[in-house]
């Protein structure tokens, strides 16, 4: 009998020294760049690739302007947007979330910002509410003082275009964000969107 209350002893204290184990590596290796109170938007992985930092700038909550374009270039509304920006999947990714609008116009969006280790190119999908396709993908990276994501595409009648995002004025206090669209036949563009963000205190 002795020797059964042992063998059960031993057997749980090694049960408890594995799950002990596995929640220090759990702890310690795998969540170390997500959020905590001492970082709440999470931080660059520093076993990562030097470009995972291209956002660092922008991480954290930022109130902005946004200023959207009809087709004819006419402008409409300039509304209030908040953009939030956060490091994911261990401090190996980007993620940010948008919300704007007025007493009309509520409207919110998100993307998943991955960079991709072999190209060393941001892989960017834009999502909003109520999708009924697959999401559009932007691709790019730091050019110069700016970051700059682009989105080749053909319209009708095979007509080429570039849709390009540009990030500029970047610094801890804010930056500045256009979307605008490339004909390279035409040897033409027409911005469609500019948003102006200064950073939370």
């Amino acid at each position: 009998m002795k020797k059964v209350v042992l063998s059960i002893i031993l057997v749980c204290a090694f049960l408890m020294s594995c799950t002990k184990k596995e929640k220090s590596i759990y702890s310690s290796n795998l969540t170390n760049y997500e959020s905590n109170k001492e970082y709440p938007y999470g931080k660059a992985n520093e076993k990562s690739l030097k470009e995972i930092k291209t956002f660092d700038q922008l991480i954290g909550l930022c109130n902005c302007k946004s200023l959207q374009y009809d087709s004819n270039g006419n402008p409409g509304d300039t509304v209030a947007l908040k953009w939030r920006w956060k490091y994911i999947l261990n401090g190996n990714g980007v993620q940010d979330d948008g919300w704007y609008g007025n007493d009309t116009i509520e409207s919110a969006f998100t993307s998943i910002r991955i960079l991709n280790p072999q190209t060393k190119k941001w892989q960017v999908p834009f999502f909003t509410p109520n999708m009924t396709r697959a999401p559009n993908i932007w691709i790019g990276g730091k050019e110069k003082e700016n970051i700059v994501l682009k989105r080749p595409y053909t319209v009708q009648d095979s007509i080429q275009v570039v849709s390009t995002l540009t990030f500029s004025n970047i610094s801890n206090k804010g930056f500045n964000w256009e979307g605008k669209s490339f004909f390279p036949q035409r040897n033409s563009s027409n911005v469609f969107w500019k948003i102006w963000c200064k950073k939370e205190e």
